[in-house]
């Protein structure tokens, strides 16, 4: 008989300490933890896994578009930054602007730009 007492009461006491642990994670008790479990449960039910695959295909053929979009961008960026830069240069006012017109050697101003 000592004995099962012995064990009921550290039951209590595992039960006890389980319950300040579900109290510190936010879960008011266990009933509460139960009643969460089985609404994860329905909604998980709700939702088939044949249903889920193809939408995570998709996600992530757009998100590898969406990278080959971004590389291009940045390739894009990357070279109007060098030809500003070469036009500064070559313009001499280091601000990238549009050369001044080509002038022929009559002084009047060149039809083609190269």
């Amino acid at each position: 008989m000592e004995d099962l007492r012995k064990q009921a009461n550290d039951l209590l006491v595992f039960y006890g300490k389980m319950q300040n642990r579900l109290s510190q994670a936010g879960v008011s008790d266990t009933g509460s933890l139960v009643a969460l479990f089985k609404q994860l449960e329905r909604g998980l039910d709700a939702l088939a896994l044949e249903e889920l695959e193809p939408a995570l295909q998709e996600v992530s053929r757009l998100i590898e578009s969406l990278g080959r979009m971004q590389s291009d961008l940045q390739v894009l960026r990357d070279l109007k930054q060098r030809v500003e830069k070469t036009r500064a240069v070559l313009n001499g006012n280091g601000r990238g602007e549009e050369p001044p017109p080509a002038q022929a050697s009559n002084g009047r101003v060149s039809a083609s730009r190269a």
